[in-house]
């Protein structure tokens, strides 16, 4: 692993957020994904596509359930293929849906792991990505802060989404990232600096000229807590395991001082 000269991981050599094309909005076949990632060093990695649920018609934001069976067999299948080569989990990213709730809990038992990447409140609502009020932002955590308490995540993706078009940091910013990190911190579950928030390019939001996530002055807030942090490729096209440069993007021109304790390693006990 390479260090800059604060000490911040420039690379690692696990990467547990990645999708396929049955979401809808990702590319290439899922063996492409595995083979770019080993012919980038990669020795550990896992999909975690959208989790389908019952009564969801959102063909272009995951999975359909009919689907799931076939993303388990074919990441059984390159499991065993390259197993001398590269260590396959299989997981889901799911969201906090009350409704939902029963099937959340039964992925949670099936699967190796389970991302937590919260994109809104329920099926067929308004995503978190436009909805940017004060309440929007505490509900937001509030989700976060419930899924820990069921013992849902593994991982929780981009932590910081709710910033995606917030024009100003505000107080409640500030209380949702104290809510997060002290559930987060509490059940010792990692935080995703997410490397794929940056595809968006810089734009003005409220006053400032920015990436809309992550967002700086959310991390500053982690620094203080006694928690892990892990980096996430978020990958939607197999040659988002080439991509060096958005690790140093982020590093140098979002988290470049602050001192995130982020893991060397992160590896899975069970084996689906």
């Amino acid at each position: 692993m390479k260090k800059n000269y604060r000490g911040v991981i420039l690379l690692q050599n696990f990467n547990y957020h990645s999708h396929t094309k049955r979401c809808g909005h990702a590319i290439g076949e899922d063996e492409e994904y595995v083979i770019e990632a080993i012919k980038n060093g990669y020795q550990f990695i896992g999909f975690s596509d959208h989790a389908p649920y019952n009564n969801d018609n959102s063909p272009t934001e995951r999975m359909k359930k009919e689907e799931l069976q076939a993303y388990i067999q074919s990441v059984k299948y390159l499991q065993e293929k390259y197993k001398d080569k590269v260590e396959i989990r299989i997981g889901l990213e799911c969201e906090y849906y009350e409704k939902q709730l029963d099937e959340i809990l039964e992925y949670r038992k099936t699967f190796d792991y389970i991302i937590l990447g919260q994109h809104e409140p329920g099926l067929y609502e308004l995503g978190f990505y436009d909805a940017n009020t004060d309440e929007d932002v505490i509900k937001y955590a509030n989700l976060i802060r419930k899924a820990c308490e069921k013992g849902i995540p593994d991982i929780i993706a981009h932590p910081d989404l709710f910033m995606f078009s917030k024009p100003e940091w505000t107080n409640a910013c500030e209380e949702a990232t104290h809510m997060i990190c002290q559930a987060a911190s509490k059940y010792h579950i990692p935080l995703e600096v997410n490397l794929n928030g940056i595809r968006y390019g810089k734009r003005k939001i409220g006053k400032e000229v920015r990436y809309t996530y992550p967002y700086r002055k959310f991390w500053e807030i982690v620094q203080k807590y006694p928690m892990d942090v892990v980096y996430g490729l978020d990958a939607h096209d197999p040659k988002k395991y080439e991509d060096k440069n958005c690790y140093n993007i982020i590093n140098n021109e979002i988290i470049y001082d602050l001192k995130l304790n982020f893991l060397n390693e992160l590896k899975f006990k069970k084996k689906l």
